[in-house]
């Protein structure tokens, strides 16, 4: 068995509170003795986790640590309100490097882990862009009709999940060139997908506020510079408890002003306009294990993230059209 950290940091993750242990030692092909080495392996690097008898079914079970203020006393878990959600970005379809079938198994993950709400922080197509005239060379789908049809027939539709999106730069270009709003058409045609404001909204869920952000401009040598900045010109009674930001295609998390930051990574691979920037590109999504109390303040936040290596993205070009098939589960 791997003794690395990475590793054992891994399988803590999927170790999720309250899940059964016989089905991840299914799943992971393990047997006893294995299991309880790596959760010694788990100890050992500062990731404590126990199993336990819940009705008859042994369960793993994660202590819950306060994040913020921990000078008060802890909360027992059943008094808490738990939210799981998953988050994705940037997916650009249209562009010879979008991810699709990695799109899609995010979202046959967040369907098994029993996920209900999906947020997408903006640019869901790739746009048109006038002034950069190498943009239609970098893409497969040109123009409004052909990408905002092929959100409609290809993005992941999923029983039970429902995906909130900001529309981001990006998206934008179609209504700058002529009026055309994606929005108007995704949201008409697919009833699981949710608009809910250009390049920022606030939503409420289970009573904790999150505010979605796709901002302007190119990224800072420093990840959290940016976001620091974001969080710094809110007013205290406007602060959410969670900020996501899109746009930038990195992967951040960080506590700022008591407000939990996430840069959320894309679904496109690096493309020439990030590769002459010398910008660094990150493909991933986050799953947020989020546990509040009655008045929507955050006692435990767990930010999964999942980053794919290069070698399980696709880069040649429009192979996501020709390859993949459209994720539908009923």
């Amino acid at each position: 068995m791997d003794t690395s950290k990475e590793y054992a940091e891994k399988q803590y993750r999927y170790m999720r509170n309250g899940a059964s242990v016989e089905d991840y030692m299914v799943k992971f092909h393990m047997n006893s003795n294995e299991l309880y080495g790596l959760l010694e392996l788990c100890r050992i690097y500062g990731k404590n986790v126990e199993i336990i008898n819940k009705d008859g079914v042994l369960v793993f079970d994660k202590p819950l640590v306060r994040n913020l203020d921990p000078k008060k006393p802890s909360l027992d878990p059943k008094d808490l309100i738990h939210t799981e959600i998953c988050v994705v970005s940037d997916t650009h379809f249209g562009n010879i490097h979008q991810q699709l079938h990695l799109l899609n198994k995010v979202y046959r993950e967040a369907y098994n882990r029993g996920i209900k709400t999906v947020l997408h922080v903006g640019d869901v197509v790739d746009g048109n862009y006038l002034n950069r005239p190498e943009q239609p060379r970098q893409q497969f789908l040109h123009g409004f009709d052909e990408q905002v049809g092929y959100v409609v027939d290809m993005y992941p539709r999923v029983r039970g999940i429902t995906t909130k999106y900001i529309l981001g730069s990006h998206d934008e270009t179609h209504y700058k060139n002529g009026q055309a709003t994606v929005n108007s058409w995704v949201s008409r045609c697919r009833r699981d997908m949710e608009f809910l404001g250009q390049d920022y909204a606030s939503l409420d869920i289970n009573g904790v506020k999150i505010f979605m952000d796709h901002p302007g401009g190119g990224s800072a040598q420093s990840l959290s510079y940016k976001p620091q900045k974001r969080i710094e010109i809110l007013e205290s009674q406007y602060k959410p408890k969670i900020l996501l930001i899109g746009h930038y295609h990195k992967s951040y998390y960080f506590v700022y002003r008591n407000v939990h930051g996430v840069l959320v990574p894309s679904f496109c691979d690096k493309t020439q306009f990030q590769q002459k920037q010398g910008l660094l590109n990150v493909v991933g999504a986050y799953f947020l294990d989020i546990y509040s109390n009655s008045k929507g303040n955050i006692e435990y936040f767990c930010p999964e993230e999942i980053v794919f290596k290069p070698s399980e993205m696709w880069d040649e070009a429009g192979k996501d059209k020709s390859k993949v098939k459209r994720l539908v589960i009923r």
